[in-house]
């Protein structure tokens, strides 16, 4: 006998239930506290066949349970078996959000056991399985029967083509406790084509961001290390911290491992990064890199870069950090403070130097080092005085040992002036104390008198703008020439102060103007002098160019200044700038300097990029002669081009050149391939070096990686 409820009917908990935790008190077995929640559904239409006990509901049925929800064209509850028999398009909804489709499945009454049939599951970040059938149990393990995996979405227009990658198994297991997938005689396939086979294979759950486990390996070969073979093992230690662990397998070397260790905390984080061999001679080598950072309080942090290796061929031989923009490993304890005012910072610096000729004695430990500004509210005057103190320490096995005190004080206060220009009167001192020891006759680190000795330096300013502003040719011309007087005592004979930090000067527009054109205060420049320059733009829409042409007069001689600097003769070379953006695609920059006398070049730096629709071209472009006398031994000319950015769908490239003009040659050249959509990344990266530098040998670096989301990558390398 079969009793009906027509559409539209709502049984709600207070109605007819499917009470699950009372079916299974009737049945004898004890229930689980989500068990107690009673089932609750809605239906077109409802009936129930009084002979099997069987609640039959059709018509866009959803039955939930706690957070889970069950979704069919019809599902039958036998009271008697306490089992649930969905048909049609059924679904169920985790409550993290998995998916589970499938066109037939069979459960028990709390929906955490049970046999689907043509099933489909969509899981976190995107992850896809489909099988012929699966079977549910423990309400955690789900067991696939030739089941297929992937990321990687239909095609749109042919939904039955193979996806670009997928693992299929004969057998899948997923264990949603442990959140891992496990395959059986699994095969890779990609685009349709088998490629790989392994009897067993795992990864995490998509939904997973750290599990301890293999990762895949890298392998490839070098004329150091031969063929290689690198198997990293990540254990997730717990939520706050991991390790890393690599041993390297190699023809040629002994077995090196390579290691990470990384830990949060909620002040601050802290990573350590190295590894360790012994070679064929019997010797240990290795690296290691560690960078901390600690949020003290609001206003204070500290941290810490350490950088040490057993010696520079290491690092180059096994690829470690990046040393074609290095020169030296630099180890950095700190301390630092910002404030609405002030910042103050205390730190220590140990390099280990990479160059050829560097020389392990000769390089300064800098044991301690501190320094601290502080700028004070506009005054009255609409002035501001800016305060700043320094002090360090360095030492050498041989050469000079230099501690130094530097202090200074500066005052500006700008004045508007009758005719719109403007008026910034200026006073500013520095007050120096040394104490140098050590060998101060040793090259080439910097001398110095023996000592203690100190100096101060005040020196006044008067800067004149007047900025002239029109409106036409559909936007603003600016034409404003500037004119600064500087005054004070002259240096007189530098060569008894040790040079620490003013050692590489480069005259150009950016410190034209100013009380001192050395980046120190080792180096100052002394005497009276005037300042002279034109700025000019013009704004108009989206363009704008904005230039500026100065040159330095000097009432005396100074022969502080190095021959070759630019500023030698009292008349300082011609320095120029140059920014040029006609539209958002186009950016142009412009720096030069010229002789005083003839106008020859002395420098050009031109820098161009041009970028439209996620593709770029740059250009940079360097010629300067050669100063033997201020750090440019020889003449350098050279060009640098570089295009790049999408070149269709999901393919993006870029190729590039460094070439020496001046001896005629190339220098290095580069070149990468990229592939990324949702599931899949390929990635080639091609370089060569053409001639060796004092941190890098010539030769080619050829570089492969695939990562397949959500399961790992790998990557082959040669070098």
């Amino acid at each position: 006998m079969r009793r009906h409820i027509r559409r539209g009917a709502l049984l709600a908990s207070t109605a007819l239930m499917l009470a699950a935790g009372a079916a299974a008190q009737q049945a004898g077995r004890e229930t689980r506290p989500e068990a107690r929640e009673p089932v609750a559904f809605t239906a077109g239409e409802l009936s129930f066949d009084e002979r099997s006990n069987t609640v039959i509901a059709s018509g866009g049925v959803e039955a939930w349970q706690g957070g889970r929800v069950l979704r069919a064209r019809e599902i039958r509850f036998n009271r008697n078996t306490n089992r649930i028999l969905a048909r049609g398009d059924v679904a169920i909804v985790e409550e993290d959000g998995r998916v589970l489709f499938a066109e037939e499945a069979e459960l028990t009454d709390d929906m955490r056991e049970g046999v689907a049939r043509d099933i489909r599951a969509l899981l976190a970040e995107g992850g896809r399985f489909a099988a012929n059938g699966a079977r549910r149990s423990e309400g955690r393990f789900t067991d696939m029967r030739r089941g297929v995996y992937s990321t990687c979405e239909s095609c749109p227009e042919n939904p039955q083509r193979p996806p670009l990658w997928q693992i299929r198994a004969d057998r899948v297991i997923h264990d949603e406790q442990e959140k891992t997938v496990e395959y059986f005689d699994a095969t890779l396939q990609f685009a349709g084509v088998p490629v790989a086979y392994v009897p067993y294979f795992s990864h995490p759950d998509p939904s997973v961001k750290r599990q301890s486990g293999f990762l895949f390996p890298d392998f490839g070969s070098s004329k150091h290390l031969g063929a290689f073979f690198r198997q990293p093992y990540y254990w997730a230690i717990s939520p706050q911290s991991d390790a890393t662990f690599a041993p390297m397998i190699t023809s040629r070397q002994n077995v090196p491992v390579f290691g990470e260790y990384r830990r949060r905390f909620n002040s601050g984080f802290f990573t350590v990064r190295g590894s360790g061999t012994i070679d064929s001679d019997r010797e240990g080598r290795g690296h290691i890199f560690s960078t901390g950072r600690f949020s003290i309080d609001e206003t204070w942090r500290a941290g810490w870069n350490l950088q040490r290796s057993s010696d520079r061929d290491y690092l180059r031989q096994y690829r470690v950090g990046n040393l074609d923009s290095s020169s030296a490993l630099v180890t950095e304890p700190f301390v630092e403070g910002f404030g609405r005012n002030f910042y103050m910072r205390a730190d220590s610096f140990w390099y280990q130097g990479l160059r050829v000729d560097d020389s392990r004695d000769e390089i300064p430990l800098v044991l301690p080092r501190g320094y601290a500004e502080y700028v004070t509210d506009i005054d009255r005057l609409g002035g501001q005085l800016n305060t700043s103190v320094g002090f360090f320490a360095t030492n050498r096995r041989t050469g000079t040992d230099t501690r130094r005190v530097a202090s200074r004080a500066t005052y500006s206060v700008p004045i508007s002036g009758p005719i719109g220009d403007v008026w910034t009167f200026a006073g500013n001192l520095d007050v120096i104390g040394y104490n140098v020891g050590g060998d101060t006759t040793a090259t080439p680190v910097p001398g110095g008198r023996d000592g203690t000795y100190g100096r101060a330096h005040p020196q006044v300013s008067a800067t004149w703008r007047w900025p002239l502003i029109r409106a036409g040719w559909g936007g603003a011309q600016l034409i404003e020439p500037i004119v600064q007087a500087v005054a004070g005592p002259s240096i007189g004979d530098t060569t008894r102060y040790p040079n620490e930090d003013s050692v590489d000067l480069e005259f150009s527009a950016s410190n034209l103007f100013g009380f001192n054109k050395y980046p120190g205060v080792d180096r100052l420049e002394g005497g009276t002098r005037i300042n002279a320059g034109l700025r000019g733009a013009w704004y108009v829409g989206g363009m704008s160019i904005d230039g500026l042409f100065g040159q330095s007069y000097r009432l005396t001689d100074d022969s502080s200044f190095p021959a070759g600097s630019g500023l030698e003769s009292r008349r300082s070379d011609y320095v120029t700038r140059l920014s040029v953006s006609p539209n958002e695609y186009v950016t142009l920059s412009y720096r030069g300097r010229f002789d005083n006398d003839n106008f020859s070049n002395a420098l050009s730096d031109f820098n161009g990029t041009f970028s439209y629709g996620g593709r770029y071209l740059s250009l940079s472009y360097i010629d300067a002669p050669a100063q033997p006398l201020a750090l440019q031994p020889e003449a350098r000319r050279e060009i640098v081009a570089a295009v790049g950015g999408k070149i269709h769908g999901f393919w993006r490239g870029a190729v590039g050149a460094r070439r020496d003009l001046e001896a005629n040659e190339m220098v290095a050249s580069f070149g990468s391939l990229t592939y990324e959509d949702e599931c899949f990344a390929f990635q080639a990266i091609y370089s060569r070096r053409f001639s060796s530098t004092q941190t890098q040998d010539q030769g080619t670096d050829l570089i492969f990686r695939l990562v397949f989301k959500t399961v790992g990558d790998f990557g082959f390398s040669a070098f």
